[in-house]
């Protein structure tokens, strides 16, 4: 993917206007009163790659991070030979410019793509300081960082599982409750997710995943539509459920 990246402007809005969600734990007096305050820059992100040189995007020291606010970022992380992806999108929150441990061996590379245009909040020491009255708000916002964290762990042991297609279909289910939309025909995964990019969120290679794909889809747990999105059929995994109730 290449780089057609523009950056524009930023411009500031109230972060509860955008993510309301936020403010759930806050009574109305308390969340009006917080909105005044709670102001974030906004910066858009086109399509393509997120170059290194970007994502230093803020001064690091004191800052909580970067919240997107809406669109798909992708993290890949490859070593060696191997390579793993993992899907960041609305309401999750990224610290970027944090380095990865170094090994004695190899460093892994990480890129980051983004996939669908992307919104990115930048909560930096300035958004802190003028926040730290609203404890509920820092709160809330660490528990997005765990629930990524959470999900990422789930994808993990999806990984490790045998069978390529028991990964893909878990995989796809854990999507869904992400992102998923209820439609007459099932739940719509609205990711446009390609064979390339499923096999490196399952940890497999591009021509098993399509063939698990097929024996899946003959199986009717899940279609393809024209517009390139999954849809899954029928009741989610009984094990998908186990692995989210040993994080709980």
């Amino acid at each position: 993917m290449s780089a057609t990246h523009s950056f524009p402007r930023r411009r500031a809005v109230a972060i509860l206007d955008v993510d309301p969600d936020l403010a759930r734990d806050m009574d109305a007096e308390r969340a009006a009163a917080a909105r005044s305050h709670a102001i974030a820059a906004i910066e858009t992100l086109a399509p393509g790659e997120w170059p290194a040189e970007a994502l230093d995007i803020i001064e690091p020291r004191g800052a909580l991070g970067l919240l997107v606010v809406d669109g798909l970022i992708s993290r890949d992380v490859t070593l060696g030979s191997s390579s793993f992806t993992e899907l960041i999108g609305e309401g999750e929150i990224l610290r970027p410019w944090d380095t990865v441990i170094e090994l004695a061996t190899e460093t892994p590379a990480v890129t980051w793509n983004v996939l669908v245009t992307a919104r990115i909040a930048i909560l930096d020491g300035r958004f802190v300081a003028r926040t730290a009255r609203w404890p509920e708000l820092t709160t809330a916002l660490v528990a997005r960082a765990i629930k990524r964290s959470r999900a990422l762990a789930v994808q993990l042991a999806i990984c490790n599982l045998q069978r390529v297609e028991t990964r893909l279909l878990l995989l796809m289910w854990h999507l869904a409750e992400r992102w998923g939309k209820v439609s007459v025909d099932g739940i719509v995964l609205p990711l446009g997710l390609t064979h390339r990019m499923l096999a490196s969120l399952v940890g497999a290679r591009r021509p098993t995943v399509t063939t698990a794909l097929k024996e899946l889809t003959a199986q009717g747990k899940v279609t393809r539509r024209e517009d390139g999105m999954w849809v899954l059929h029928g009741q989610p995994p009984v094990e998908l459920g186990q692995m989210y109730a040993t994080l709980s």
